[in-house]
């Protein structure tokens, strides 16, 4: 019995084709435009498959294609638990791992983390077929990492020191006011009201300021 596919459900299974083929890694080509902060590094996961069916993986970066010394997916591996690359510096300075996981038993998953924050950036074309030809090297779509966020320590160290009051004002202010207490003291004297000694200090039986080399003394001499 022969079945004969109607030209939606043709269209239809062409559809779900083309976006199974989106997702895999595709063969190297430029790198895609994508928004670019000034700061931000695009990288792409580059992989071939070995003979012995391992898979060997690196980073396209600005300034070519780099690989961590830790680079092999190793065809043994029967779970899917997110294996981890030795890390590699991009030039803005972030530290980045590659990470891989098996994804069933057709194809690979990569992407990459940042090592500090810890974030995982997926590229839209990340997932490599078991089937590739030996040693043809595919490649993800682009992401953009981050630099590193700025030091908030090194930030403030930056900043100008707030001014500070004069500690010489202070002191004089102090100083006055000690001169200003001693004056109402040493003018705490019964004086003189009127005549022609109005105003003279009068200390016991003395006319005048004891306290002053010369004194003027007279005796019994009524106010």
């Amino acid at each position: 019995m022969t079945f004969t596919l109607t030209r939606p459900l043709l269209f239809g299974a062409l559809a779900v084709l083309a976006v199974a083929a989106l997702s895999v890694l595709a063969p190297p080509s430029p790198v895609e435009a994508q928004e670019d902060d000034g700061h931000s590094e695009q990288v792409q996961v580059r992989a071939q498959r070995q003979a012995d069916g391992d898979i060997e993986f690196g980073l396209r970066t600005s300034e070519g294609n780099v690989l961590p010394r830790q680079r092999v997916f190793s065809a043994r591996i029967d779970d899917e638990r997110w294996r981890v690359s030795s890390p590699l510096e991009l030039v803005n300075g972030t530290e980045v791992n590659i990470i891989a996981r098996r994804d069933g038993d057709t194809q690979v998953e990569f992407g990459v983390r940042t090592v500090d924050p810890r974030e995982e950036y997926f590229p839209s074309r990340r997932f490599f077929p078991r089937s590739t030809a030996v040693g043809r090297w595919l490649i993800s779509t682009p992401v953009s990492i981050p630099a590193p966020e700025a030091d908030d320590e090194q930030e403030q160290d930056d900043q100008p020191a707030p001014d500070t009051e004069d500690d010489t004002d202070s002191g004089d202010t102090d100083a006055e006011e000690s001169s200003s207490e001693e004056t109402e003291e040493a003018d705490d004297h019964e004086r003189i009201s009127g005549g022609h000694r109005d105003g003279l200090i009068v200390v016991g039986d003395t006319v005048g300021d004891p306290n002053v080399p010369v004194l003027i003394v007279e005796y019994g001499d009524p106010f």
